[in-house]
């Protein structure tokens, strides 16, 4: 190719080479920093969800270890409040074995049952120590199944039915809560009683 030839050729390519091979450039430029920009959000919401993990981890195990003191705190508290209740009955089971060795060996019976009484209180003033009452039913109340517990349905003409006759055991409360109900004898109808035969 002769230079005149050469140099109209380079003239042509460089008239037909295109015009936006610049704004190329620069698009390319924006595209990466867009992708830097995003990967640089991605890596900030990743720590933030590593932080958020670890966070929730952290609570947890804190909750998990809370639950095990909590637990082994009511252990503690439980053996504690048993331990002090039991130890209240020592004496007294100590008296009893006591009194039972004594019975054979005692003439006077009278004494003997004295002591067993005064056994007998000192077992009452252990309960009433820890708050535990006896309570008994009153005889012409009524009939409370929270309270009593009935053994027997007699029939009485003359009684109001679910009216309590008597006292069989004595109940035990703490409090408002009910350990043991009264059981009683509760006076019925006739026709309400369900051991009545037919005849």
């Amino acid at each position: 190719m002769t230079d005149k030839k050469k140099l109209s050729h380079e003239k042509h390519s460089a008239e037909t080479e295109p015009s936006h091979a610049k704004p190329v450039q620069e698009e390319t430029d924006e595209t990466v920093q867009a992708q830097d920009s995003g990967q640089a959000e991605l890596e900030k919401i990743r720590a933030q969800a590593e932080e958020y993990l670890d966070g929730w981890k952290r609570t947890q195990a804190d909750f998990s270890n809370y639950r095990k003191r909590i637990e082994r705190d009511e252990a503690e508290a439980r053996i504690q409040a048993v331990g002090r209740a039991a130890s209240r009955w020592f004496p007294i089971l100590d008296d009893f074995e006591r009194a039972l060795k004594e019975k054979t060996a005692t003439e006077n019976l009278e004494q003997w049952a004295a002591g067993v009484e005064l056994i007998y209180r000192k077992g009452v003033a252990a309960l009433e120590a820890e708050g535990v009452v006896s309570f008994e039913a009153e005889t012409g109340s009524e009939f409370d199944p929270g309270l009593h517990e009935a053994v027997t349905m007699e029939p009485c003409p003359d009684k109001k039915d679910g009216e309590i006759l008597g006292t069989i055991r004595c109940g035990y409360r703490l409090g408002d809560r009910v350990l043991r109900p009264a059981q009683v004898r509760v006076a019925c109808r006739a026709e309400n009683n369900p051991h009545q035969e037919n005849g």
